[in-house]
């Protein structure tokens, strides 16, 4: 009787023992899987906040870009409107000037 007693209980702690092994070592692996995941969520933070500064950066840089465009725009409808009057100016001369020439030969 005490050998097949025995024989139970070695039967028994193998069946139960895996379960006492990793109940003991839970707490850890509970930490490990935790730890994990803050690694994972603060890799995910920093991966998002880069990515939201590169578009950031992207965004200064279109926006540079167009203003430059507008100024640039601006400039050009400048000169052309300056060279139109210009030229009025000169034809309104050449036209005072012709006439004054056919008054004075006349």
């Amino acid at each position: 009787m005490t050998h097949s007693m025995k024989l139970w209980l070695v039967v028994g702690a193998l069946v139960v023992a895996p379960t006492v092994v990793h109940g003991w070592h839970d707490h850890h692996g509970d930490a490990r899987r935790m730890r994990a995941e803050i690694r994972r969520e603060w890799r995910d933070a920093v991966r998002d906040s880069r990515r939201a500064m590169s578009e950031a950066r992207r965004e200064m840089l279109r926006a540079g870009m167009e203003q430059r465009r507008a100024i640039r725009e601006a400039y050009r409808e400048a000169t052309r409107e300056t060279r139109e009057s210009v030229r009025q100016a000169m034809r309104d001369a050449r036209r005072q000037v012709r006439d004054a020439t056919r008054w004075y030969f006349r």
